[in-house]
């Protein structure tokens, strides 16, 4: 029993607590961190907040707690607050509905904090095209500001979670057009096969592919009659120096890019290459800034956002 007891308690003493001070100064953390050695429990947090895990959600749900205490975000019904609806639903600031599974914690904070693919309050009556759509968190957030959203994600998992997600915001599902494409070149592709993780890219190795459809802008465009595109989206980890090779991307008003050279290998497809090609399309208004806090300097990751 005594060595039994000492087991526990060194297993509890190596469980890391992620502890955040809120702008009130008050400690944001879990008060049972020794809950994470069981298969199924309730994490208590500083803030009189509690969260139930199983065996099957475990991990999804620590994830979300330690975005919750990286971001001292509090769950509750104030402005600014999230929820976690029958402890598989997750609800933003916004109102923004998306399923627990796989959660990202990066992409969220990405998407729902900074805000990093704003570009207007009203896009009411614009079109928005979106690559890399995820779990479908992009043509949301396009959506919810009004946009006509046609989003594309060439990973199946991803690509069956979006459309559950959307499928949970009913109000917005009939803004959003979502296919199963790659974009870059027209034909097949053999995309690497992922367990739903926002880095998917075409680039990736594997031992696992799925023949994927690809489409240019160009064929986008013409495939769903769309005649005035607004603003182009991209977040393609690399097929982007195909894309942008496309004069259909002249026909935006806006785009906004992110770029991942280190993913090519290839010393001609640099940020200066893409910043040249949106010159001559006649994009005027440019800037380069980090989406994230990874640590890629901004000539090797980073996101173009342009308007002409």
């Amino acid at each position: 029993m005594f060595r039994l007891k000492n087991r526990f308690i060194n297993a509890v003493s190596r469980q890391k607590t992620l502890v955040t001070k809120t702008v009130e100064g008050k400690k944001y953390t879990i008060e049972n961190p020794w809950v994470k050695i069981f298969q199924s429990g309730v994490i208590k947090l500083t803030d009189g907040n509690s969260v139930k895990f199983n065996e099957e959600n475990k991990k999804d749900i620590f994830n979300f707690v330690y975005f919750l205490l990286a971001e001292g975000i509090r769950l509750g019904d104030e402005p600014g607050q999230w929820k976690l609806l029958n402890n598989n639903i997750i609800q933003t600031h916004q109102g923004l509905k998306l399923y627990l599974q796989n959660f990202d914690p990066l992409i969220f904070s990405e998407t729902f904090l900074r805000q990093i693919h704003f570009s207007s309050h009203d896009l009411a009556n614009k079109i928005v095209v979106t690559a890399g759509a995820f779990i479908g968190d992009t043509p949301l957030y396009y959506a919810y500001f009004g946009a006509k959203v046609y989003a594309f994600e060439p990973d199946t998992k991803s690509f069956a979670l979006a459309k559950q997600n959307i499928k949970l915001n009913q109000k917005l599902a009939n803004k959003i057009v979502l296919k199963r494409y790659a974009i870059g070149r027209d034909g097949k592709v053999d995309f690497p096969s992922s367990k739903s993780s926002g880095g998917s890219s075409l680039f990736n190795k594997t031992n696992a592919y799925i023949t994927t459809p690809s489409k240019s802008i160009k064929t986008l465009l013409k495939e769903m009659n769309i005649h005035h595109p607004y603003l182009l989206d991209l977040d393609i980890k690399g097929s982007e120096f195909d894309v942008i090779n496309d004069k259909a991307v002249s026909r935006f008003k806006l785009v906004r890019l992110e770029y991942s050279p280190y993913l090519l290998k290839d010393k001609s497809k640099t940020l200066k290459y893409l910043l040249d090609k949106l010159k001559d399309y006649g994009f005027k208004n440019v800037i380069i800034f980090k989406h994230n806090q990874l640590r890629f300097d901004l000539s090797s990751h980073g996101t173009i956002y342009a308007s002409k």
